[in-house]
This record gives C-alpha cells, sequence and structure tokens, in this order.
C-alpha cells in the first residue's frame, strides 16, 4: 500500500499536534525528540485510516453473505461455460449459411463477460445502509420492466419471468412492511444464474451434433441463444436496480 499523506486525514494530524504540544510544553521534552514521534504517529494514523477506507464494508448478515459468494463462484462458472460456447459456435457455425447466428451466440457470451462487473456493482449498493431494505420505487421500477419483457419473449423464458414477476411483487410486499429482502434479490439472481447455466449447457450440446445445413436444427439453436438472451435481460434488470 502507497505511503498515505498525512495531511489528508484531519484526526491523524489533530493526534500528532497533540502529542508535540503536551510533550514539549507539558512534559518538556526536547523538540528534537518529540518531532519525529509526532511525525511517526502523523504517518502511522494516515495510512491506519487509509486501510479503513479501502476495506469493503462487510454485511451484517453471515447467510446473505454466504449467498452472496456463491453466486460469485456460480457467475465465474457461468463466465467458463461461456467462452467454451462462444470458442465451439465459431468452429462450428463459421461455414454455416447464415451467420447471424453465429453473432447471436457471440453476443449472448459477450453479454455474460459483464455480469462479475455488475453484479460487484450491486453487492456494493447492500453494503450501504438506504439499501438494507429495497425501495417500493425501485421494485416497482423492476416489475414495470420484467412486465413490458414478457410481452416479447418465448415460452421458456416467459415461464421465468412469471417466477421473477411473482417474486418482485412479494418483494414489494415486505418492503412496505419495512423487512429486509437482500436475500430474496439475491436468490433470484442465482436462480436465474442457475437456468442460464442449464440454457448454455443445452446450447453447447446442440451445437456438437447440430448439421449447420439442417434449418429446423439452426432455428433451435437461434431459439436457444434467443432464451439466454432474454435470461441476461432480466439478470441485468436484477442488478442494475436504480
Amino acid at each position: 500500500m502507497p505511503l498515505a499523506n498525512p495531511l489528508h486525514y484531519p484526526l491523524a494530524m489533530f493526534c500528532a499536534a497533540l502529542v508535540l504540544g503536551v510533550g514539549v510544553r507539558g512534559l518538556a521534552l526536547p523538540r528534537w525528540l518529540m518531532f519525529p514521534v509526532a511525525v511517526g504517529i502523523a504517518l502511522g494514523g494516515s495510512v491506519v485510516l487509509q486501510k479503513r477506507e479501502t476495506q469493503p464494508p462487510t454485511l451484517d448478515d453471515p447467510v446473505l453473505a454466504r449467498e452472496i459468494q456463491q453466486l460469485r463462484q456460480q457467475v465465474q462458472g457461468l463466465l467458463q461455460g461461456a467462452e467454451k460456447v462462444r470458442a465451439e459456435a465459431a468452429r462450428l457455425l463459421m461455414d454455416a449459411p447464415d451467420l447471424d447466428l453465429l453473432i447471436t451466440v457471440q453476443e449472448v457470451c459477450d453479454q455474460v463477460q459483464t455480469l462479475p462487473q455488475a453484479l460487484e456493482q450491486r453487492v456494493q449498493k447492500l453494503h450501504q445502509n438506504d439499501e438494507a431494505v429495497l425501495s417500493v420505487a425501485g421494485l416497482e421500477k423492476q416489475l414495470t420492466q420484467v412486465r413490458r419483457q414478457k410481452r416479447r419473449v418465448g415460452q421458456v423464458a416467459g415461464a421465468q419471468l412469471d417466477q421473477l414477476e411473482a417474486s418482485l411483487v412479494r418483494n414489494i410486499q415486505l418492503a412496505q412492511m419495512g423487512q429486509d429482502t437482500r436475500l430474496a434479490q439475491v436468490t433470484a439472481l442465482a436462480t436465474l444464474v442457475q437456468d442460464t447455466a442449464g440454457i448454455l449447457q443445452q446450447l453447447q450440446n446442440q451445437l456438437r451434433s447440430c448439421d449447420i445445413h439442417n434449418q429446423q436444427q439452426l432455428q433451435e439453436l437461434r431459439g436457444l441463444s434467443e432464451t439466454l438472451q432474454g435470461f441476461e435481460e432480466q439478470m441485468t434488470i436484477l442488478v442494475t436496480r436504480a
């Protein structure tokens, strides 16, 4: 850690000045002795204060902290799966008559890569005191986005959106009663990650057995890609709540 500037930490400077004043004026100690002591206190105090600032806050709920850690691990597994699918799609679909499917698969895999950063930003908000109870306005905004998305997705993603809608309605009721809904939101995210991983595995399996000149099989692959895209949009809604 780089050396902290004591001038940026008034508390450290105050303690150093107090020690210097007490030593020189109160105890009649020589200035040449007390000055290095005061400088050391200022530097040491500023380092301690800087370290406290850079340490991430801890969650007050150990169950929630454990669920978030598991969610991080699931997202990392999803990233690895997306990379494998991206590589196989590039190898197997490059000679397909229509390259739109390859582009769609690559776009979905690119979206997966953005999840870790978005998730960490959401976790940081959960540490804030005003996030202990999710705002009703924020949850209602999520619910509006989910209902809008339901009108333009397929059956599989639509069923998942029904579950997410029910979860959001329940969370709104909890928030209105002043209860903590952070764990419920993390659980909803974990469910989406698991479902996304399942569809990603199906996509990988079909890629390996796909006849690129069979339009029906290509259409099935496209359907899975669109379903994945729907799940990614749902996770985006959850992790970017205003």
